[in-house]
């Protein structure tokens, strides 16, 4: 009973009045014909089922928000079979003329036209059987059929054009709110197809996709295979591609929403390259400028999280690194050289490292690197001596030779107190390091006294 009920929006409502309207114009056209009338007791009783056919049709079609065509005929006989039972044309035409105006607002114009032409042959056809001479009055009285038709099917249109467009509109609002708060593109991708998928209609068998530029799908909604046509929107922002926007449904679905879909396409482009934006800017943020190796920052984010783990038993070790002698490079040769140095130290660091460690530019001539995984001294400084290596093969520079040295504190986690105590520690053997003669790695050991390692021998300071 609730679906029966005044409904909220504009086009249901104005369904629900006009088939209120036909069911009272035809409800009410029982107890005439009990009362009165000319039909016989099995023309009433026929016209009694009629009605009761029409009521269960004309209902389970609002309920259903469509009205299958091979019902036409059923409709047809039911509104002939109702003609016969009131032996009245003026009835039968105030009948004709509220079915139409509830019948108007389903289906196509062809579905439309099919229902005044079975209509017309239903109740012509009892108007003929019970009363042949009021046959005249009844075709000019009813010429108004199918310009009510017509005007109900326009009323349906309109409407119904209306609401779409307010639901494209929301759609397109959220949208908004998804892709401006999100720079994960994926999560752009996901929201697109399901905006794509929504804007073809709430009952749509439609599918849409975004397609990569290298042909992969990066999402999907709906299910592919349906009958229809497909219409692809390109997403491209200043030359560049970032795939396209594929949409399948029916004809009259993307006709209907293509602009909407175009519209679409363009802020699908926008998300993606705010995204890319946000994304330069997050890395602007955690890397360093001329290395593009983590800066202080980010270390500090991924030592904190590493020192969390290392309470819980996972092994951790830091390295703090010194060139040594940079500023003489920086004054001898030009600060391009010493750019160079520190561009090519950071290689060499990456490449010397695993990919679980972070290596990081602490600003100047000072790197750092989190290594995860170190079991022992012995581990990490067999890690320091090889970066140490690394960094200490000789540099060309055009026509300038440089060898870089460094000196390396190491610190390996024992339960400190946190990621300052273990940085501390490490750059206290770091400094311990450059007294010892710098190109050396360093670190402490249980009393608090520096352990060097030079190239082939260790000693206790």
């Amino acid at each position: 009973m609730r679906r029966l009920l005044p409904p909220k929006d504009l086009g249901r409502r104005i369904q629900w009045l006009f088939l209120f309207m036909s069911l009272i114009n035809v409800v009410t056209s029982l107890p005439r014909m009990i009362s009165g009338g000319q039909a016989t007791t099995a023309q009433r009783a026929a016209a009694a089922v009629a009605i009761v056919f029409l009521v269960g049709w004309w209902v389970r079609g609002y309920r259903r928000q469509r009205v299958p065509v091979w019902g036409l005929p059923l409709e047809a006989l039911a509104l002939g079979t109702l003609a016969v039972g009131q032996h009245d044309y003026v009835a039968t035409l105030g009948m004709l003329f509220s079915s139409m105006s509830f019948r108007g607002l389903f289906g196509t114009w062809r579905q439309v036209a099919a229902f005044v032409v079975t209509a017309y042959a239903g109740t012509v056809s009892g108007v003929l059987l019970t009363a042949p001479g009021d046959l005249g009055p009844f075709l000019v009285q009813s010429m108004g059929v199918p310009a009510l038709a017509v005007f109900t099917s326009l009323v349906a249109l309109s409407t119904r054009r209306q609401e779409e467009s307010n639901a494209r509109e929301r759609i397109f609002a959220q949208v908004g709110t998804a892709i401006g708060t999100t720079s994960a593109p994926e999560d752009i991708h996901r929201t697109a197809v399901d905006a794509a998928l929504g804007m073809l209609g709430p009952d749509s068998a439609g599918w849409a996709a975004i397609q990569l530029p290298d042909g992969t799908t990066a999402a999907e909604a709906g299910v592919p295979g349906a009958a229809g046509q497909t219409a692809e929107f390109p997403l491209e922002a200043d030359k560049r591609r970032y795939g396209k926007l594929v949409v399948h449904g029916t004809r009259a679905e993307l006709r209907a929403a293509h602009n909407s879909l175009r519209a679409l396409a363009g802020q699908i482009v926008l998300g993606l390259v705010n995204a890319g934006h946000a994304a330069d800017l997050r890395h602007q943020a955690y890397h360093d400028a001329l290395t593009g190796l983590a800066n202080r920052a980010l270390l500090r984010e991924h030592l904190d999280r590493a020192v969390e783990r290392a309470r819980q038993g996972a092994p951790l070790a830091v390295l703090l690194i010194d060139l040594d002698g940079f500023k003489g490079v920086n004054d001898t040769h030009g600060h391009a050289t010493g750019d160079f140095l520190l561009v090519s130290v950071a290689q060499r660091l990456r490449e010397a490292v695993r990919g679980a460690d972070t290596p990081a530019r602490l600003g100047g001539d000072e790197f750092a690197v989190v290594l995860e995984g170190m079991l022992t001294a012995e581990d990490g400084s067999c890690v320091a001596d090889r970066i140490l290596a690394a960094i200490q093969a000789p540099l060309y520079s055009g026509p300038v030779d440089v060898t870089p040295r460094a000196s390396i504190g190491l610190a390996i986690f024992d339960g400190h107190a946190s990621s300052d105590a273990l940085l501390h520690e490490a750059d206290t053997a770091m400094y311990a390091a450059k007294r010892a003669g710098k190109g050396c790695v360093a670190r402490l050991d249980a009393t608090g006294r520096p352990v060097i390692h030079h190239a082939n021998s260790v000693s206790v300071g």
